[in-house]
């Protein structure tokens, strides 16, 4: 996965390869190609990554079934989000920042709140993997698209 900061000037990207990567994100200078930094601290490949609409953090889903909020002034992880059963593929942060939505290989999506780091909300009803989620740019409805063939507007 890769993401583009508001700024447009850098990019944040994963290193997931069917579980091959070392669980590791690099926040790239578009201009010069160069990396700014590199954030480590999950166990298994980083599939997800997303930055927050202020461009200060950015958050990440692992096959280590978590995701991590980093800060990326000072490269450390600022909190860990556990609650999946299975690898995480792909997240999603609300347009205000205050939510993060992940899709996870368990079936499920988890609605996060940023402020307390817990899981306010577990969207069931796709039957296999779920691989991609995206939030309106109102914030209102989430999308997710999973290995069941259907894509679910909850």
């Amino acid at each position: 996965g890769v993401a583009v900061f508001p700024d447009g000037r850098r990019v944040v990207s994963c290193d997931g390869v069917w579980n091959s990567g070392e669980g590791v994100l690099k926040v790239w200078d578009v201009a010069t190609g160069k990396c700014l930094a590199t954030l480590r601290g999950h166990s298994r490949a980083v599939y997800g990554v997303a930055v927050f609409p202020d461009g200060r953090r950015v958050v990440s889903a692992s096959g280590d079934k978590t995701l991590k909020v980093w800060d990326v002034a000072t490269g450390e992880c600022v909190a860990t989000l556990e609650g999946h059963s299975k690898d995480v593929n792909c997240v999603a942060i609300s347009p205000d920042g205050r939510r993060i939505v992940s899709a996870s290989d368990d079936n499920t999506l988890k609605v996060w709140d940023v402020a307390t780091g817990k899981c306010v909300a577990t969207l069931e009803g796709h039957s296999k993997d779920v691989n991609c989620v995206a939030i309106s740019p109102d914030g209102r409805r989430i999308v997710s698209a999973s290995d069941d063939n259907t894509l679910k507007v909850w």
